[in-house]
């Protein structure tokens, strides 16, 4: 488990590095085209196309690094009516699913990169190459996931958990209740204090 949570913190900074390459050549081009539009009343037409191919790269990464701290959009009626071993059992089932789906988006990017021969209108990229971007946010998907439902089931007990915050399927089940207590003794003492000293 060590091993692949290093493989896996290797494979989120590299997702890291592309996604903050990426997001500045859309920003430049973006920007570019609009002084272009503004100046010389003519934008540059192959924008449109590297934009869009980025953007598909984007998109596919950034929702596998989500899925890595359990930030997809998900619903938790279930979840929050169960106790900690439902919640496992749920999250292994979600897991299941999600990974089923990853590997199907990526065995469907492969294959359409595979049969799409065409290319863009104006730099003449392969559009092959868009749905190689799919594959690879489908793997990526599937590798957070993983590590994802890793986390969350290596996870103590509730009322334990010495990393506030870190419970994908329940945030608020982090903090043990004598420690907010004291926490809240503390903080009102404080503000007793404080309004002494002031008067």
């Amino acid at each position: 488990m060590r091993t692949y949570k290093k493989i896996m913190n290797a494979v989120t900074a590299v997702e890291h590095f592309v996604l903050a390459v990426s997001l500045l050549l859309v920003l430049f081009l973006t920007f570019g085209n609009v002084i272009m539009r503004k100046v010389f009343q003519h934008s540059l037409g192959f924008t449109e196309e590297l934009t869009v191919a980025v953007f598909v790269l984007i998109s596919m990464l950034a929702a596998g690094v989500a899925a890595r701290s359990g930030e997809l959009v998900s619903l938790t009626i279930l979840p929050d009516a169960l106790d900690r071993h439902g919640k496992k059992v749920l999250n292994l089932i979600r897991t299941a699913c999600c990974v089923a789906y990853s590997a199907l988006l990526t065995v469907e990017g492969l294959g359409r990169m595979a049969a799409d021969s065409t290319y863009t209108p104006i730099l003449h990229i392969a559009k092959s190459l868009f749905w190689g971007f799919i594959a690879v946010g489908g793997i990526s998907l599937m590798l957070h996931f993983i590590e994802n439902c890793i986390d969350f089931q290596a996870q103590p007990e509730a009322g334990t958990n010495p990393c506030p915050g870190s419970d994908p399927m329940n945030p608020a089940e982090t903090v043990p209740q004598d420690t907010m207590k004291k926490t809240a003794e503390k903080s009102e003492k404080d503000f007793t204090a404080e309004k002494e000293d002031k008067s």
